[in-house]
Parts: C-alpha cells; sequence; structure tokens
C-alpha cells in the first residue's frame, strides 16, 4: 500500500510540474505565434501593396489612361472573398475608386470613418488622413462604434505619378479564429506531451526505484544471513561450554588440596565495636551487600567484613560452602530446596532466608551438580 501511494504521488506530482510548465508554453506559443502572424500579415501585405502599385504605375508609363488601369485592377479583384483578406484601392479625397464588391465603388471616407493604429509606436490617425498624406503607412485598422465591420491590419501604398493609394486588408476577426485554432491545437499537442512525459518519468522513476530496491532487499537478505550464522556459532560456543563444564577439571583436586591448607575454622568480624570470632560452620551465607560483604548465621544475625567474597571464598571450606554467584558465598546446610528457574536456571530456597532470591545462572548449573554431588 506504500509503495502504491508513493508511485501515485509521484505520478500527480510529475503531473503537475510537467502541467505548469506545458500551460506556460503553450501561452509562450501563442503569444510569439499571434506577433508572428501579424508581422507575417503587414509584411505580405505591404508586399502585395507595393507590387500592385509598381504594376499600376506600369500600365500607365505603358500608355493606358487612368480609367483603364482602374477598370483592369477592378476586374481583377472583383468578387474576390472579402472575408479574409483583399485589395483595394482608394484616392487621396477618400472616394473609393476599385473595391471586390463593386457597389463600395465611389464610397467616400468620412473622417468618423475609422482609424488607423500603429502596431510599434502606438499612434493613431484617421484613415482618411492616412490616405491625404499619400505615403506609406501600415497598422491596425478599426472602426467606429456603429459600424458592423470588423477591425482590420491594413497597408497602404501610393501609387507614383497619381493620387491613387492601394490599400491591402486583412480581417482580424478571421486572424483571431485562426490563431485560436492554432492555439487549440498548441494545447491539446502540449497535454498530449505531458502526458507521455509524465508516464515516460513515472516509469523510469519506477524502474530506478526498484532497482534501488533489489539492492536494499540484497544487503537485508546478507546482512539476515550473516545473523543468522553468528546465532549459529554463538549457540555451538553456548554448547561447548557446558560440555566443558561437565567435564572433571584436571587441576580441581591440587586446587583443593591448596585450599585446604588455608581452611579456617573461624573468621575474625564485627558488630558495631565489638570484634567477634565466628565459626565457619555457624555461618548460613555470605552476602555481599553495597560492596561490604555481610557474614549471615543461621540464627539470621548479620556480621560485616572488610575482605572481599573472593579473599572469604579461600577462607572456607569448598566441601561445605560454594560461590553461587557474584553477591552470595552459600553454605549447603542452608539450603532447603532446589527450584528450577526460568531457562536452564536454578533458585535456591534457603534458611534463613535472604533478602534476595540466590539464583543459579545456567552456565553454573553443571558445576553446582558436581559440588552437591561430592
Amino acid at each position: 500500500m506504500k509503495k502504491t501511494r508513493l508511485y501515485t504521488l509521484t505520478l500527480v506530482g510529475i503531473s503537475i510540474v510537467v502541467l505548469m510548465i506545458s500551460l506556460a508554453s503553450t501561452q509562450y506559443l501563442y503569444n510569439a505565434a499571434r506577433e508572428k502572424l501579424w508581422s507575417t500579415k503587414l509584411a505580405s501585405g505591404e508586399r502585395e501593396a507595393r507590387e500592385i502599385a509598381h504594376l499600376l504605375e506600369q500600365q500607365l508609363n505603358s500608355g493606358l489612361t487612368q480609367q483603364q488601369v482602374i477598370n483592369n485592377l477592378q476586374r481583377s479583384i472583383e468578387n474576390t472573398d472579402v472575408k479574409s483578406d483583399f485589395i483595394c484601392m482608394y484616392n487621396q479625397k477618400g472616394i473609393e475608386l476599385c473595391h471586390p464588391n463593386p457597389a463600395l465603388i465611389g464610397q467616400i471616407i468620412g473622417e468618423e470613418n475609422s482609424a488607423i493604429k500603429e502596431l510599434k509606436t502606438g499612434e493613431s490617425s484617421s484613415f482618411i488622413a492616412v490616405l491625404q498624406a499619400g505615403v506609406k503607412r501600415n497598422g491596425l485598422r478599426t472602426f467606429s462604434g456603429n459600424s458592423q465591420k470588423s477591425s482590420e491590419i491594413v497597408t497602404v501604398y501610393p501609387v507614383p505619378q497619381t493620387d491613387w493609394m492601394v490599400a491591402s486588408h486583412a480581417n482580424l476577426t478571421v486572424l483571431q479564429e485562426q490563431l485560436s485554432d492554432l492555439h487549440l491545437q498548441f494545447l491539446v499537442g502540449l497535454l498530449l506531451s505531458a502526458i507521455a512525459i509524465s508516464l515516460c518519468c513515472y516509469m523510469l522513476i519506477r524502474l530506478i526505484y526498484r532497482k534501488y530496491e533489489a539492492d536494499i532487499d540484497h544487503e537485508i537478505k546478507e546482512l539476515n544471513d550473516k545473523v543468522v550464522g553468528l546465532q549459529a556459532l554463538n549457540l555451538q560456543l553456548n554448547t561447548q561450554q557446558e560440555k566443558l563444564q561437565q567435564l572433571p577439571h584436571p587441576l580441581m583436586a591440587p586446587a583443593a588440596a591448596s585450599d585446604t591448607e588455608i581452611v579456617k575454622k573461624r573468621v575474625i568480624t564485627y558488630h558495631k565495636d565489638e570484634l567477634i570470632k565466628l565459626d565457619t560452620h555457624d555461618i548460613a551465607y555470605v552476602f555481599l551487600d553495597n560492596g561490604l560483604p555481610y557474614f549471615y548465621t543461621f540464627e539470621n544475625r548479620p556480621f560485616n567484613s572488610n575482605n572481599s567474597l573472593d579473599e572469604i571464598m579461600k577462607w572456607l571450606d569448598n566441601t561445605n560452602f560454594y560461590r553461587a554467584n557474584r553477591q552470595f558465598i552459600i553454605n549447603i546446610r542452608a539450603i532447603q530446596s532446589i527450584l528450577l528457574y526460568g531457562k536452564n536456571q536454578l533458585k535456591l530456597i534457603m534458611k534463613p532466608a535472604p533478602d534476595m532470591d540466590v539464583i543459579i545462572s545456567k552456565n553454573k548449573v553443571a558445576e553446582f551438580k558436581q559440588w552437591l554431588d561430592q
């Protein structure tokens, strides 16, 4: 479940990032395409108006009258589609000389008819003022509020030796529709690309993670194998130690003989300010309390000593006394019963009973049994 959630969050995160980048890229490409399209329309309109103006000039130079030249241009542009872009011609007085729609020929452009705004400088002038100036001009032509015409990108170009102005028109609404279609294509393409990139990144991350996970699992398996091996070695070592403890020690007899040479029948101890001689056969057990040994008699009377348990053990007869653990030396006559305790341990019931349990660890069980069986 954790892996599935991790993969899901990874896919969502990558998708969000790629989608944001795609949307930003789409907007950038759309703006760039719009500027490029408008620049292209301006350049192509200017080129077309210039070429037609030169063509009309050549016809005039060849001897044709102005009316013949106007008629030739009208025939060439008549009934062309005016929805996208078209060519027409005015004179500097604002009279329409040629137009794809013959019904508009003779129309006079008024002061309030429309205005041209240059795209680069933002400077705006009425269309009739541009015609009257008789110079090349291009920009965005907008009509008055009561006109139903769409805005246009217009380039006007003068015809030499005449007062004619050739105008190239490009319908802005049609251009916006083309841009909208282009924007939609960009959006769909980038969205599909974003989905493909997200899925590819997701699969790549999964492959990398699986490889990393496989390496981790392999390392964990090796560590587990080593732990199992160490546990087996530890078990073998404990088994060998128990076997060695059960074997009779070759130096036990000489040691016992050595100990018998220093065995004491009584020890000197203290009770408050009194010096007391204590017979060893009256000692039930020796208990180490806060680093200080105490002799406890069968009457449960404590007497302290300044010696260590190791030194005291050397004074006592090891046939009657046994070092049970780090805190107790016990007399065999004080043992009332022996109980199985925990895992391979023994618990001694003593009389008198000490404040702490007397426990024989599993490592000393064999030695303790051997001591009992003397």
